[in-house]
C-alpha cells in the first residue's frame, strides 16, 4: 500500500469531522434533536470517518497501533 492512500483516509477522516462540526454549528440539543437533515448528514460523517478509519487499520495496521 501506499502512504498516499493512508494520507487520502486521513483526509477524508478530517474532513467528515470537520463537516460534522459544520452541520451543528450554532444548533442547540432541542434543535439537533428536530432537525432530521442534519442528524442524518452527522450520521453520513460518522460512517465516513468509519470506513477510513477500518480501512487504515486493515490495510496499515502498524500505522493504527502507533496512533491509538
Amino acid at each position: 500500500m501506499t502512504m498516499n492512500r493512508l494520507e487520502d483516509y486521513l483526509n477524508h477522516i478530517r474532513q467528515a469531522a470537520t463537516d460534522a462540526i459544520t452541520f451543528v454549528e450554532g444548533l442547540g440539543k432541542d434543535e439537533f434533536l428536530e432537525d432530521r437533515r442534519t442528524q442524518q448528514a452527522v450520521i453520513m460523517s460518522l460512517i465516513i470517518i468509519g470506513e477510513a478509519s477500518t480501512k487504515i487499520m486493515d490495510q496499515y495496521p502498524d500505522f493504527a497501533a502507533a496512533h491509538s
